[in-house]
């Protein structure tokens, strides 16, 4: 029996705390705790002989901290810039200990060093990385801390971006990736242009830094940052309009579509659309001078496969112009939000599991797919060919979510959480006697406080 979570996204607090108002987005503990709990009682009704369980990436949140904006730095770079001792490294390693410190991903952390206290029978814990902890294969050093951190074996070898689960008999039973490899923006290679994908990609697209890590820096984690440095702490604290401004803009990459982004900003409750422009104007004004002065984001935008040729040279030209120097207007940060906001598309991405050689391979053995990224959880039937069903599951995200509604004037606030448990061959007696396999997929989202079940 193995079990698949992903896109946990432990993130440090620390850098984005506003005097009492700590924004501290894990989830505490006792979340995880309860999991392990349900899985350990699953495996023992069905006399489960061991577990393995899989964090299938995005499980720390190297990309979006504002650590990075503090060293003057950012964290769209390929791996292979990232030299040990060197001033990158340092930053990756103080997000990773700041993650490490904060006080709810302590306890989580603990957890995992910790799992077999957890389970009756036997546990291991596997992890492979994806577009936001990318970074973290990027020297001896970091891999070394990401191991420590959570308790695993394999001193400094690079982390895993994929795994196959076999069955009993030796078969690639199951592909498990992270899930950005079929998203051309967080991605080096657009899987839209191959007939087929391999199992294994060269190494060096997973090295290579991204348009979707530039939109995550400068529209994720700069804006909160910029608009501190803009008004100063104390005024935000003080100011009516300014406080509820900044707790929208710390919840920008939380609200669903992201084509709803502006819209979240300009509904905020007791701010008016005028003062909302009126106060984000100089922050959206100095992150376009800064990405028009960018080299790297001038490249990046250049190569990128996921904006038309068109949507690049009209940004590219007016980056380039120095029209808006000392102010932007409305219409062009709209135009490029909504460019941004088309390169990451949250949509099924069964078409491209669908596209996987394992897949193709009627002879191979695997039944099933599975992935994060999109945080948007789902089970899709890839094929039936001759009553042999393939699916390709989605892990969801074990996130907050913010979701709009159609018009994009209102918004609400869920806790997502998806669990996914699978059976191999032989291994539960409630398969149907025609299959050998099974999964349990529970997928949902909460409203309000509710208590976890507690380790006894």
């Amino acid at each position: 029996m193995f079990v698949v979570l992903s896109d946990l996204h432990f993130s440090e607090a620390q850098s984005t705390q506003l005097g009492p108002y700590r924004f501290n987005r894990n989830l505490p503990a006792e979340a995880y705790e309860s999991y392990f709990i349900e899985i350990n009682q699953f495996a023992k009704a069905n006399d489960i002989e061991k577990v393995d369980l899989i964090l299938a990436g995005d499980i720390l949140e190297i990309s979006r901290s504002v650590i990075w904006l503090g060293e003057g730095q950012r964290p769209y770079i390929n791996n292979e810039d990232v030299l040990p001792g060197s001033d990158l490294e340092a930053t990756i390693l103080k997000i990773m200990e700041a993650i490490k410190r904060e006080n709810k991903v302590v306890e989580t952390l603990e957890l995992f060093r910790n799992i077999q206290d957890y389970f009756d029978m036997e546990v291991e814990l596997h992890v492979i990385l994806g577009n936001h902890d990318r970074l973290v294969n990027a020297t001896p050093n970091t891999r070394k801390l990401f191991r420590e951190m959570f308790g695993l074996d394999g001193f400094d070898q690079h982390i895993a971006h994929f795994l196959i689960v076999r069955d009993y008999r030796d078969n690639p039973f199951c592909l498990i990736r992270h899930g950005h490899e079929y998203d051309p923006t967080n991605f080096s290679v657009n899987a839209a242009k191959m007939e087929v994908l391999p199992t294994k990609f060269d190494e060096k697209y997973y090295q290579q830094s991204c348009l979707g890590d530039i939109t995550t820096s400068e529209f994720g984690t700069a804006l909160p940052w910029l608009f501190v440095k803009e008004y100063g702490e104390e005024a935000i604290l003080q100011d009516e309009t300014l406080m509820p401004l900044y707790k929208r803009l710390i919840e920008f990459d939380d609200v669903r579509p992201t084509t709803a982004w502006l819209s979240y900003l300009f509904s905020t409750p007791g701010v008016s659309k005028k003062e909302t422009w009126e106060k984000i104007k100089p922050i959206f004004t100095e992150i376009v001078n800064t990405l028009s002065d960018h080299e790297q984001f001038n490249q990046t935008l250049k190569q990128s496969q996921t904006v038309s040729k068109f949507g690049r040279l009209l940004l590219m030209g007016l980056l380039k112009s120095g029209f808006f120097k000392d102010g932007i207007p409305y219409w062009i940060i709209k135009r490029m939000m909504n460019i941004v906001a088309r390169t990451i598309k949250v949509k099924s991405m069964a078409k491209w599991a669908k596209k996987e050689s394992l897949i193709l391979d009627k002879d191979s053995g695997c039944k099933c797919v599975i992935s994060g990224h999109t945080h948007f959880s789902e089970v899709s039937l890839l094929s039936a060919k001759n009553q042999e069903e393939r699916y390709y599951i989605n892990t969801g995200t074990w996130r907050n979510v913010i979701p709009a509604t159609k018009n994009f004037k209102d918004f609400g606030r869920l806790k997502a959480l998806t669990k996914v448990m699978v059976f191999l061959p032989k291994e539960t007696d409630e398969i149907h006697p025609e299959r050998d396999w099974g999964f349990h997929y529970m997928s949902g989202a909460s409203f309000g406080e509710h208590r976890h079940l507690s380790f006894q």
